[in-house]
């Protein structure tokens, strides 16, 4: 008796040690196809060889985001993006925090906003006067070592907060400019999306 109930203890673990070795494999399968997936793309092989006659690993290129078709000493903005983080207002605003627009931008290669006291503002569309502004923040208000001459800024969206399905003019203001001194560097309207 106590041999088959060994041999059906043993029989009873076969099965559990089988279903153990598949999930594993089709765990490390499924890895694999993912790392495999998330390798950038390369370009079609130009036909070069090495000696041994297997093609030679094709070479990628990684595009600056100044490069993406944007005129070169120029600036561009792109779509906005609302955010309901906390964006702590500068000054003595009530409340002491705020919503706003996540703006991305990009400049002239090299270009520190930071060193050229670039700022964006929010303003009611198409009316870029101080008395039309909505908000405004620094391009770069933190680590103005890390300043690029692209990447996104914060701004709020003012006490008031931005109305439902009403379009806004966002506006890129470089080296000092104000609306009384000169005109924004880049603009693009926002539509409200709610």
């Amino acid at each position: 008796m106590r041999r088959a109930r060994r041999r059906g203890g043993r029989a009873g673990l076969l099965p559990v040690l089988a279903a153990a070795v598949c999930s594993a494999a089709v765990a490390l399968g499924a890895q694999t196809l993912v790392a495999r997936g998330s390798e950038p793309q390369s370009p079609p092989r130009t036909g070069t060889t090495r000696s041994d006659d297997r093609p030679s690993p094709p070479r990628t290129e990684r595009a600056a985001p100044a490069a993406m078709a944007v005129p070169e000493g120029t600036f561009a903005l792109f779509e906005p993006v609302w955010t309901t983080a906390h964006i702590y207002q500068k000054g003595l605003n009530s409340p002491p925090y705020d919503t706003g627009l996540v703006v991305s931008y990009v400049g002239p290669a090299g270009w520190n906003p930071e060193k050229h006291g670039d700022w964006i503002g929010i303003y009611e569309q198409g009316r870029l006067e101080k008395a039309h502004r909505k908000d405004w923040d620094w391009v770069c208000p933190n680590e103005p070592e890390r300043c690029m001459s692209f990447g996104s800024a914060i701004v709020p969206a003012g006490n008031d907060g931005l109305e439902s399905g009403k379009t806004y003019t966002v506006a890129y203001w470089a080296d000092g400019a104000s609306e009384g001194s000169g005109h924004p560097a880049a603009t693009i309207d926002y539509v409200v999306p709610w």
